[in-house]
Parts: C-alpha cells; sequence; structure tokens
C-alpha cells in the first residue's frame, strides 16, 4: 500500500537482527527497535530516530522499572498512558522525545543590541524533536514486515503527512550469525 512518498527505516543495530533471526539462544523476537527514518535508501538524508516497544515490551518494562521509576512524578501518568495501550484506546504514546542542542553561531550571537533588545533577550529557536521512545499497541513482535507497518501507519498522526515506510536493507540470516560470532570472539 503506497502512501505517498518514500522514507526508509534503518535498522543499523544487529542486536535487532540476531532477534529476529533467533542468532543466540538467549534471543527472543525483537519486541522493541531502534531505528531511524531517512529520505533516501542509503541512510545519508535523516529524518527522525525511533525507539519503538510493542506490548510484551512495555509490561516488562513496568514489571522492571527499567522505563520510568516508581517513586518518578511522572510514574502515575506512564501507567495511565500504558492501560490506554493495554485497553485498546490508542495507537501509540510518546514516551520521551529528545531534542538536538542549540549552537549559535556568530551572526546569531553579534545580533544588534539596544536598551530595548539586551542581551538576555537573545533566545534560542524553538526546536523540534530528533528522536522519539513509542509504545505501540501492538501483541507481534516487531519484525521485519511489523515494523515498516507501523511506521507507516504512524506517518499523519506523527508528522502530519502520508508516506510509506521501507526497509531499507534486510540483512540474511547467514550475515546476522557472522555478526554474532565476531562479537563473540
Amino acid at each position: 500500500m503506497n502512501q505517498g512518498p518514500i522514507k526508509y527505516v534503518q535498522v543499523d543495530y544487529w542486536n535487532y537482527w540476531w532477534c529476529v533471526y533467533s542468532t543466540g539462544r538467549e534471543f527472543s523476537p525483537p519486541h522493541w527497535a531502534e531505528c531511524s527514518l531517512t529520505d533516501d535508501v542509503s541512510g545519508e538524508t535523516p529524518f527522525f530516530h525511533f525507539d519503538l516497544y510493542n506490548l510484551h515490551e512495555l509490561r516488562h518494562m513496568i514489571r522492571e522499572q527499567d522505563f520510568i521509576q516508581p517513586d518518578h512524578p511522572d510514574y502515575p501518568a506512564f501507567l495511565r498512558r500504558a492501560e490506554t495501550l493495554e485497553r485498546g484506546e490508542a495507537d501509540f504514546f510518546i514516551g520521551a522525545l529528545y531534542y538536538k542542542d542549540f549552537t549559535p553561531d556568530l551572526a546569531f550571537c553579534n545580533q544588534p543590541l539596544s536598551p530595548d533588545r539586551t542581551l538576555t533577550e537573545l533566545h534560542s529557536p524553538p526546536l523540534s524533536p530528533h528522536y522519539a521512545v513509542l509504545f505501540l499497541a501492538e501483541e507481534r513482535p516487531l519484525t521485519p514486515e511489523v515494523l515498516p507497518h507501523w511506521l507507516t501507519r504512524l506517518a499523519r498522526p506523527l508528522f502530519g503527512q502520508d508516506f510509506t515506510a521501507l526497509l531499507s536493507r534486510v540483512p540474511t540470516p547467514e550475515e546476522a550469525a557472522a555478526s554474532w560470532q565476531s562479537e563473540q570472539s
């Protein structure tokens, strides 16, 4: 199903592929994915970065207190959001957003100052996030078939545009096994 332009999903973390192919004995199907969306198949033009978690992993994180500690002020809101996913009342929720640092150039630093516009009024411009942690209302593992489906589905609600998300590269089971062996040596 093509919905406008294409964004490419880059999964460059071998742990994901080891889970996909059950490369090591301790690996289960992928219940999480760290990935980037890019405007080009080679991954040179970044669009956005994600950590995605399904319901299985969300339950695990709550049980193990991995994401938010119970004494954190956001913990009750986090649990309420998790419950909305469990009940099927939402498709996703955003657990965290990350922003790049703003470092002004000399032109910004040397704007004309006056009694009406002082140094303390040179505010940084509003920044957009570049990375999000999303929890999905998904029971299935986030396999190479499920992952692009979710990123395509979330295009409009997250970015206000339609696009089709396609995996840019799917390593072979042999490549994953070779990577696993290399990591073990």
